[in-house]
Formats: C-alpha cells, sequence, structure tokens
C-alpha cells in the first residue's frame, strides 16, 4: 500500500536523520511503525503522551551513537530476550 507523507511528517523524519539518530529515512520510518505497533497492542498499558514522552526522551539522550549492524543485532537480542521474559510471565490463557 503507497503512502505518502506530508511536508510536515518529512521534515521530522529528516530532522531525526540528520541529528544522526537513525541512517536513513527508511530506519527512522521502521522505528516509528515500531512504536506504533507497541502502542496499538493489546498489552500497551501507557498512554499515547507517554509513549510520545518516552520518545522524546530517548531523542533527547545525549550523542547519537552509530547504528550499525552490530548495534541492530545487540538491540533484537536483548528487545528478544525482554520480550521472552515478558511472555514467560503472562497468564496462559
Amino acid at each position: 500500500m503507497p503512502l505518502q507523507l506530508t511536508p510536515e511528517q518529512e521534515l521530522r523524519l529528516r530532522t531525526v536523520v540528520g541529528a544522526g539518530a537513525y541512517r536513513s529515512s527508511e530506519e527512522a520510518l521502521d522505528a516509528a511503525v515500531a512504536a506504533i505497533e507497541l502502542s496499538a497492542s493489546t498489552d500497551f498499558e501507557g498512554t499515547q503522551a507517554e509513549l510520545e514522552a518516552l520518545l522524546l526522551a530517548g531523542l533527547q539522550s545525549g550523542v547519537p551513537m552509530p547504528a550499525d549492524d552490530d548495534f541492530w543485532n545487540r538491540l533484537r537480542s536483548e528487545t528478544g530476550a525482554m520480550a521472552t521474559g515478558h511472555l514467560a510471565r503472562q497468564p496462559r490463557r
């Protein structure tokens, strides 16, 4: 499904990428979609305002670090372990 960004959305993406938070607009969009999936999840316990505050805090948390393949592999591994731990604590339905 083709999507078209508004000029404001495109500017916001370019700003985040330009600040070094992501290597490309595609990576930034992937992160945005992941955030949307999280907030739309039935298990999400926070509000949209809390999610936005967390995302903003992450963007303002310091000097951006390079997001190379090692970084993404490490992040996937850490978040996978977190998800596994979370699922293990959920009661079976």
